[in-house]
C-alpha cells in the first residue's frame, strides 16, 4: 500500500526537489507552503509521515511537531524536520521539539532523508501489530483553529512550568555546600505543582540514608511517623540501597509549631501518596522524592506528570549536592590529617617574630611553581571507602612530598589530592626552575611504583598531571589573626594550575611553560607541545614537555620540529606529512595525531591571517 507523506516548505524549489525525490521512491507526496494547511492535510489525508521545514508561515515546524506529538491520535505519526543546522541551538531546538529525526536542509542530504524515512516507516510497520492489540482505534478529528490554539497554549504553559522549576532549582544549586539547605529548597519547589501537605527527600549518602522532611501546618507527628514509614519502605525496596546501614533525619519548619505533638481530632489521615525516583545520568538511584496529601486520589493526571518532571530536573541538583558534600567531606578529612606538612623553615621564622609582624610579612619573588593533581580523583573517591582513600593518599603524598623536599621545594598546600609546591621561597636557589623540573620528572617516575592494590580505579588507571611555571608571585603569611598560612598568590600560580589541567588534554604527564624552558640547561631534552591562550590570559604561552632519555629518537624529533614549522606557516599538507613520519615510528604518539587532525580542520576552515600559531583554550 502506497504511503502518504505530507511535505511542508515555503520554498517552491525545495518542495519540487524533495517531492520529486520522494515520489521516485514510491511515496504519495502532498506539498504545502503553510504549516496550518499541512497540519489539516495530516488529518484529512491520514498521512503516514510528515516532512517539514522549521520556518514556514501559519504554524512553524517546531510548533507543528509539538502539536502532533502532544495529541494521542497523532503522536505515532513520524515527523522529520529538514532545517538549516548552522548552529548548535538550531539543532537542539529541532530535536527538543519532539521530531523523530532531524536532517540538514541540503540537496546533498536527500539520501540521508530517504534513509531516515525508511527507518521510521519500517519501525512503524514492525510495531503496528502490537500497537493494534493494545490500543483502541483512534479517530483523526480534523483540528480547528481553537483546538490548535488551546494545544499550543497548553504546551506554552508547560514550558513556563518547566522554566519556573529550573529557576527555583538553579537557586537551590547555589547552596550545595549545605546539603540540608539544598534539600529544603528542592522541597519548597513542590508548591509549583499543587497542595503538598507533607514531602520528603531520602538520599543515599555514603552508607547512610539522609532524610529531609517538610511537613505543612496541617500535619502532626503521628502523620509524619506514618509518612516516614512509607518513604523508607519505598526507598529500601529499590535496588542498590541494601548497603545503607544508618539513618539521619532533619525535619524542617518545626521551630514555631507549638501544636506539633497534638493528636489529630478531625479523623483525617494521609490518603494520597506518590514517590519519584531520583536517578543520575547513568540510571543509578541517588535518592527518592516523596509527597503526601490528606485528600483521596489527589496525585493523578497532570499532577503526577509534573511531579515526574520536577523530579527529573531535581535529580541533577541533588546528585551534584550529594557528590559535592561527599567529596568535600573527604577532602576536609585529608587536609586535617596532612596539616603536619608544615615547612620547618616557616615555623622557625614565625616563632622568631611577634604575631603582628608575622602577619605583616609579604614580598614579591620570582619562584618556580609546581602544581600536581591526581586525575579523576572524584571518580576514585566515589568508588572506594574513606579508609582506602586515606591510606592510598598517605602513601602517595608521602612519596611526592619527599621528592619535592629533596630538590629544595616547599609544600605550599594540599588542595584535596592536589599538591602546590614552590621553589624559591622561603629559601631560594639559583636554579629554582631546574629543581622544579627535576622534582616533576622524579615524581612522574615514582607514581609508577605507588601501590594501588585493592583500589577501584577509572579505566585509565592511576595517573597524575604536573604543571610547572616560573614567574613573580606574592609570598607571605595570609589569613586572619586566628589562622593564617605561609602561601603564594598571583596570576602565575593560576597559570601553573592551568598547565596541570592541560596535561590530560595533551596526554602528557608533565607540561612546562616557555618561561621555565628559558631557565633550564640546554642539554635538557624538551618537546614543544603547543602554543595556547589559556582561559583568563590573552598572552600566548608555548608549552613544553620533558622527553625521557631514549623515548624519542633524533630523526623523529627533527621531523616533529619540521612539522611544527610547516604548521605555523600554514602549510597543512607538508606539516601532516612530517607528522605522519613521526607516527611511522611511534604509532601511539598523540601529539602528532592531534596536529594531523588540526591541519585537516584548518585546511577546511583556515585560521585568521595573524593567528601566530596559537590556539585558544576556553577550559581550565
Amino acid at each position: 500500500m502506497t504511503k502518504t507523506i505530507v511535505l511542508i516548505d515555503n520554498s517552491t524549489l525545495t518542495r519540487d526537489i524533495v517531492g520529486s525525490f520522494l515520489e521516485s521512491r514510491g511515496f504519495r507526496v502532498l506539498s504545502y507552503d503553510n504549516g496550518l494547511e499541512g497540519l489539516h492535510a495530516v488529518f484529512a489525508e491520514s498521512a503516514d509521515l510528515v516532512v517539514t521545514d522549521v520556518d514556514v508561515p501559519g504554524l512553524c515546524g517546531n510548533q507543528l511537531v509539538r502539536f502532533l506529538k502532544h495529541r494521542r491520535e497523532t503522536r505515532r505519526i513520524p515527523v522529520v524536520i529538514c532545517a538549516g543546522l548552522e548552529t548548535v541551538r538550531d539543532a537542539y531546538r529541532a530535536r527538543a521539539s519532539g521530531a523523530d529525526a532531524v536532517v540538514a536542509k541540503d540537496p546533498d542530504s536527500l539520501e540521508e532523508l530517504g534513509a531516515e524515512i525508511d527507518r521510521l516507516l519500517g519501525e512503524g510497520d514492525e510495531s503496528s501489530d502490537e500497537q493494534d492489540e493494545q490500543d483502541e482505534p483512534i479517530e483523526l478529528r480534523k483540528p480547528d483553529l481553537t483546538m490548535i490554539l488551546e494545544t499550543i497554549a497548553s504546551l506554552n504553559e508547560r514550558k513556563l512550568f518547566h522554566a519556573q522549576i529550573r529557576d527555583r532549582l538553579h537557586e537551590a544549586s547555589r547552596h550545595m555546600r549545605n546539603l540540608a539547605d539544598t534539600a529544603k529548597m528542592v522541597l519548597a519547589t513542590l508548591d509549583l505543582v499543587g497542595e503538598i501537605h507533607i514531602s520528603a527527600l531520602v538520599l543515599r549518602y555514603h552508607r547512610e540514608a539522609r532524610v529531609f522532611l517538610a511537613p505543612s501546618e496541617r500535619v502532626f507527628r503521628e502523620d509524619i511517623d506514618a509518612f516516614r514509614k512509607l518513604c523508607f519502605d519505598d526507598f529500601f525496596r529499590r535496588p542498590g540501597n541494601e548497603s545503607v546501614q544508618t539513618r539521619r533525619e532533619i525535619v524542617f519548619g518545626l521551630e514555631n509549631r507549638d501544636d506539633f505533638e497534638n493528636t489529630r481530632i478531625d479523623g483525617r489521615r494521609l490518603s494520597s501518596y506518590y514517590a519519584v525516583p531520583l536517578e543520575d545520568e547513568t540510571g543509578s538511584l541517588t535518592g527518592t522524592l516523596h509527597v503526601g496529601n490528606l485528600n483521596n486520589n489527589y496525585f493523578s493526571g497532570n499532577i503526577t506528570e509534573e511531579l515526574d518532571a520536577l523530579g527529573a530536573e531535581a535529580s541533577v541538583v541533588i546528585e551534584n549536592a550529594v557528590r559535592f558534600n561527599e567529596t568535600e567531606e573527604m577532602r576536609a578529612k585529608i587536609n586535617t590529617i596532612f596539616a603536619k606538612f608544615v615547612p620547618q623553615e616557616v615555623i622557625q621564622d614565625l616563632l622568631s617574630q611577634s604575631e603582628e609582624a608575622a602577619m605583616a610579612v609579604g614580598e614579591k619573588r620570582n619562584v618556580a611553581i609546581l602544581f600536581s593533581d591526581i586525575r579523576s580523583f572524584t571518580v576514585i573517591s566515589e568508588h572506594n571507602t574513606a579508609e582506602q582513600i586515606v591510606s592510598f593518599l598517605n602513601r602517595y603524598l608521602q612519596e611526592m612530598v619527599s621528592i619535592i623536599r629533596k630538590h629544595g621545594g616547599f609544600i605550599d598546600k594540599f588542595i584535596g589530592d592536589a599538591i602546590l609546591a614552590i621553589f624559591g621561597a622561603p629559601v631560594s636557589y639559583e636554579d629554582n626552575a631546574h629543581r622544579a623540573v627535576q622534582a616533576a620528572a622524579e615524581m612522574a617516575e615514582a607514581v609508577k611504583g605507588i601501590t594501588v592494590e585493592g583500589l577501584v580505579l577509572p579505566d585509565e588507571g592511576f595517573q597524575t598531571g604536573i604543571g610547572v611555571h616560573e614567574g613573580i608571585v606574592i609570598v607571605g603569611n595570609i589569613g586572619s589573626q586566628d589562622k593564617f598560612d605561609y602561601t603564594v598568590i598571583g596570576d602565575n600560580v593560576n597559570l601553573a594550575s592551568r598547565l596541570e589541567g592541560l596535561t590530560k588534554h595533551y596526554h602528557a604527564q608533565i607540561i612546562l611553560s616557555d618561561t621555565v624552558r628559558l631557565s633550564l640547561p640546554e642539554e635538557l631534552e624538551l618537546r614543544e607541545v603547543d602554543t595556547v591562550r589559556v582561559k583568563g590570559k590573552e598572552k600566548a604561552t608555548t608549552l613544553y614537555s620533558p622527553v625521557p632519555p631514549g623515548s624519542f629518537d633524533a630523526e623523529s624529533a627533527l621531523n616533529y620540529r619540521k612539522a611544527l614549522s610547516m604548521y605555523r606557516l600554514g602549510n597543512w599538507n607538508m606539516a601532516s606529512d612530517y607528522f605522519r613520519m613521526v607516527l611511522t615510528r611511534y604509532p601511539d604518539d598523540y601529539l602528532s595525531s592531534m596536529y594531523i587532525e588540526r591541519c585537516r580542520d584548518f585546511a577546511l576552515n583556515p585560521p585568521e591571517a595573524d593567528w601566530g600559531g596559537a590556539v585558544k583554550l576556553d577550559f581550565k
